[in-house]
């Protein structure tokens, strides 16, 4: 990896799960968000049958204030055993997680208490939701039911088959490090809502790194219930509409569970979203860490909404569908 003086910097995997977590800690509000509260703190889950472990944290998202979320987490390194040592600690989470939720609220407002920052942000996203206090917030973020994050510096295809055996809401965040000749440490990962990572057409690479345009991009993510997929004319005829699914897309972790929809960007020359579909599942696409979307039924027309630029879209964009719909173009969609 170069920076943008030349300087090479060359990843260098983590020896200590100590240094990841230090991080981790240290770049939260970049990984989760702005508007995230990420929770510092190890405590006891344990189920009726005493099934009990130890997460390394909990991030609690309120990029849409109307729909909160947790997420329980657990910082690892790629040299641990991914079968044993990481499988077994994830198995435990989802075991646990049911009989433990009076238990997390207690100790979350317990922790985001003592903290006046992160107090703020909880007060300000029950305020905006109409919530009757910060513990009936909570409780709505922890009843949304059970999500996990695993922040580690490989995702290996290993990883990926264990949680498919698990088969649990579980989703991968990569962290990884890099260092140049004279020591200096340059860190690459992977965001809540993929925020950096925007290949949609308002969006010219001098601003992915601009905080105002991330902040818009992860809220618009954080309320989108459709997903826009950039198709050949090839795959479109073959799968999207002869085998009614989608296969091999990056989803970010905040967004997956929310999506009701999949659209179609067909690519030059048409340069415009033609057809949608009701989505019946997502799920894991093989050991890619990626995904695979199958349609309750075949793709309807729709539009077309065609790119007002010249730029079209390099991967999946989201959107809410009812303003897609009424968009002159994909960038007013996008809120470009």
């Amino acid at each position: 990896m170069l920076d943008q003086n030349g300087r090479l910097f060359e990843h260098e995997p983590y020896e200590r799960e100590a240094d990841l977590e230090r991080d981790v800690v240290a770049n939260a509000e970049q990984i989760f968000g702005s508007s995230s509260i990420y929770v510092d703190v190890k405590k006891k889950l344990k189920s009726r049958t005493n099934v009990a472990t130890i997460p390394d944290g909990y991030v609690v998202d309120m990029a849409d204030p109307m729909r909160p979320k947790l997420f329980v987490v657990e910082n690892e390194i790629a040299s641990h055993d991914l079968f044993r040592h990481i499988g077994t600690q994830l198995l435990k989470f989802v075991i646990s997680f049911p009989d433990s939720r009076p238990s997390i609220r207690r100790f979350l407002i317990e922790a985001i208490s003592a903290e006046p920052k992160s107090a703020e942000k909880l007060e300000e996203g029950a305020r905006e939701a109409g919530s009757r206090n910060i513990d009936a917030y909570l409780d709505k973020a922890i009843d949304a039911g059970f999500r996990a994050l695993v922040i580690i510096d490989e995702a290996r295809e290993e990883l990926h088959q264990v949680l498919q055996a698990i088969n649990a809401n579980i989703s991968v965040l990569e962290l990884r490090e890099h260092r140049a000749s004279d020591g200096t440490r340059l860190l690459e990962f992977d965001t809540l809502y993929d925020e950096f990572v925007e290949e949609s057409p308002e969006v010219a690479p001098a601003r992915r790194a601009d905080p105002a345009t991330r902040e818009h991009r992860r809220k618009r993510r954080a309320k989108a219930d459709t997903v826009i997929v950039p198709a050949r004319p090839e795959g479109f005829e073959r799968v999207f509409l002869g085998e009614d699914r989608w296969y091999k897309i990056r989803v970010g972790a905040g967004i997956k569970d929310q999506l009701q929809y999949i659209a179609a960007y067909q690519v030059a020359p048409i340069s415009a979203v033609t057809h949608i579909a009701e989505i019946e599942a997502i799920r894991p696409y093989e050991d890619s860490g990626k995904y695979e979307v199958v349609f309750k039924g075949p793709a309807k027309e729709i539009g077309p909404i065609r790119i007002a630029g010249k730029a079209g879209i390099q991967g999946p964009a989201y959107v809410v569908r009812d303003e897609l719909e009424k968009a002159q173009s994909l960038e007013e969609a996008l809120g470009g």
